[in-house]
């Protein structure tokens, strides 16, 4: 026993990262949701799905389920070989996606996105939006404040759905 140097000693047994190798792999974070994965393999299939393609994978989960879930962002992740996070940002970019975490209650099928671009709000959109807010029933229509939706000439502009009212 070497006393002068005891971490020569200790080395000689056992070398930083021993058994970091000998681990089984476990997969992290959420777990894949076999209900998700169904529904997305019959919406987008699971072969040959192309990363350039993504956005139009996210409209067709959109269209059919009228929201993004978490859980389906997952398993689309999981088939094209993506991160989560790649999944999530392309889709939180995009205001024309809603995005529903697992804690949240599914949104009314019915949305009115009222654009708030300058444009707009000076042709009266906040009151537009607030006439609406006081006259429609939440628990059926969510009314929602969007960015400019490229109608300035025809301002204040909403959206239904993907069509514009003027």
């Amino acid at each position: 026993m070497d006393i002068k140097n005891p971490i020569k000693q200790h080395t000689a047994f056992h070398h930083p990262g021993f058994g970091r190798r000998q681990k089984k792999y476990h997969a992290k974070g959420r777990p894949l949701d076999d209900d998700a994965l169904q529904e997305v393999s019959s919406l987008v299939g699971t072969n040959d799905l192309q990363r350039d393609m993504l956005i139009e994978y996210l409209h067709v989960l959109h269209d059919h389920f009228g929201y993004l879930s978490q859980k389906h962002m997952h398993a689309l992740a999981h088939f094209m070989r993506l991160s989560q996070v790649e999944i999530y940002e392309v889709a939180s970019f995009y205001a024309h996606f809603t995005i529903i975490h697992d804690d949240e209650p599914c949104p009314p099928a019915i949305t009115i996105r009222v654009c708030d671009s300058v444009s707009c709000m000076l042709a009266g959109s906040k009151k537009f939006k607030e006439s609406l807010e006081n006259n429609l029933d939440p628990t059926e229509i969510r009314i929602l404040k969007a960015p400019c939706m490229g109608h300035c000439d025809q301002a204040p502009v909403a959206e239904v759905g993907k069509k514009h009212i003027y």
